[in-house]
């Protein structure tokens, strides 16, 4: 009788012990799953977040080239106002000068 017990409790155990093993596999398999859609989700939106960053990057160079064509443009108005100025100085003075003779 004793053995018999002995087999059935072992049994029980064994059984026990592979119910366990199942409900591990099924956890770890649902949280494989899980881990593969968080991937999938942080794939999705590293993609967009770089796509922002090189569009910004973009727009940044573009602005970048308008502020420094815009700072040479008024570079070369402003020497030719200098410079336009003082030559109708020059004229004004000249003729200043040649009534004053």
């Amino acid at each position: 009788m004793d053995l018999e017990k002995e087999v059935k409790d072992h049994s029980s155990r064994l059984n026990d012990v592979e119910r366990d093993i199942s409900e591990l596999k099924k956890d770890l398999s649902e949280g494989l799953t899980r881990v593969d859609q968080s991937n999938k989700y942080l794939r999705e939106q590293n993609r967009d977040i770089l796509k922002e960053v090189i569009k910004r990057n973009g727009l940044a160079d573009k602005h970048d080239f308008e502020i420094k064509k815009m700072a040479k443009t008024n570079q070369f108005k402003m020497f030719g106002m200098i410079f336009g100025a003082s030559g109708l100085a020059a004229l004004v003075l000249d003729i200043v000068m040649k009534l004053i003779k």
